[in-house]
């Protein structure tokens, strides 16, 4: 264990951990599952699970197939992501179609499978929450406008027999005028979902997709209502341009999302004018700006967005662009644009790089 120290303002950067793996295999992708362990998708096609501390690894299963796809199923050379809770752990390729879900003592590998429409360009919707009774569920896209809630421990789909036509979707159809009002009507859900991120409480699901135009657009849904109503039924956060810009919860009432006015072309805004994180409140059925924030940090828009209770702060990370901690008022308290962070852990409050053979682990310390 090492203790390198990088100092930006009043805060330091503590490397705990860095290892790197003597074998042929690269690191597709790697999270952080515990405080003190890592899952790995590798280059031969296991995933396995890494302690820290021990420096053992565990293979947990493989994401290659005996069984052929068309399209030659899941794909090691492209972009990939790992979703962990507890022992769970799903691994998906971000921009295809396949994946798997592994739960130990319940199945090696479930297979997941996508259509591929426009899927080169929607992340692969995935979301791991536990329901009142601690029973874990699995959110998971079938299709671009399609999206499942599975009951992991029975493999039962929850959602199997609900419509693809949103609530109220014959009162809008009446109230609309022109060429589209001459379709068949009521017309299938028209939304892609993208990226999804669970409430802190785990009672809705945040859809950072997009739609038509084509444009960001961010949806709320009610786990509860979606796994019982027949209908979708969608809070809308905002539509702006297509920039696939980052997103977080920061309470079970509010989201953050990031914002640029020149490319949204706001009034009298500029190429220097400064970026923004817009906080937006739910109420009910009403959505609300509750805030602006002005930051000097240019790279929020290419970067993953988190948001730390403890600091009172966002977080953003990049491969590209590094990292970067933002206060709640806007001010850039620490940056690092060398370290190519994958992942901030909330729950541990540690930061992960990883990099072809090697993995890194920092905290940040006030």
């Amino acid at each position: 264990m090492t203790a390198l120290k990088l100092q930006s303002g009043n805060m330091k950067l503590n490397k705990i951990y860095d290892i790197e793996f003597d074998t042929e295999d690269t690191i597709v992708a790697a999270t952080l599952s515990k405080i003190n362990e890592v899952v790995m998708l590798m280059s031969s096609g296991s995933v396995v699970r890494f302690n820290l501390d021990d420096r053992a690894g565990r293979h947990l299963f493989s994401v290659k197939s005996e069984f052929g796809y068309p399209d030659g199923g899941f794909d090691l050379t492209a972009k990939s992501s790992i979703y962990t809770m507890d022992e769970i752990v799903v691994v998906v390729n971000d921009f295809k179609r396949h994946g798997f879900v592994h739960f130990p003592g319940k199945y090696y590998a479930l297979h997941l499978w996508r259509e591929g429409y426009h899927a080169d360009i929607s992340v692969y919707p995935i979301a791991l929450y536990k329901n009142s009774d601690g029973v874990p569920h699995l959110i998971y896209g079938e299709a671009w406008n399609h999206i499942q809630i599975m009951n992991l421990e029975t493999r039962q789909i929850l959602t199997a027999s609900k419509s693809l036509i949103e609530e109220n979707a014959e009162e809008r159809h009446i109230e609309q005028k022109g060429e589209y009002n001459e379709l068949a009507w009521p017309r299938p859900y028209d939304y892609f979902f993208g990226e999804l991120i669970i409430s802190p409480d785990q009672k809705k699901f945040l859809s950072a997709g997009w739609a038509w135009g084509s444009c960001d657009c961010f949806n709320v849904y009610d786990i509860e209502v979606f796994i019982k109503s027949n209908r979708i039924s969608a809070l809308n956060i905002g539509v702006w341009e297509h920039e696939n810009r980052p997103t977080c919860w920061i309470d079970n009432e509010t989201i953050a999302v990031a914002y640029s006015p020149f490319t949204e072309r706001d009034e009298s805004s500029t190429a220097e004018s400064l970026n923004e994180i817009h906080l937006y409140k739910i109420s009910g059925d009403d959505v609300n700006i509750e805030k602006r924030v002005q930051t000097a940090d240019n790279s929020i828009l290419g970067s993953g967005m988190y948001y730390s209770a403890a600091m009172n702060s966002f977080i953003t990370v990049s491969d590209k662009t590094g990292l970067s901690i933002i206060s709640y008022e806007g001010d850039v308290t620490f940056k690092d644009e060398s370290l190519k962070v994958v992942e901030y852990n909330g729950e541990t409050g540690r930061f992960l790089a990883a990099d072809n053979k090697a993995i890194s682990v920092y905290e940040l310390i006030a």
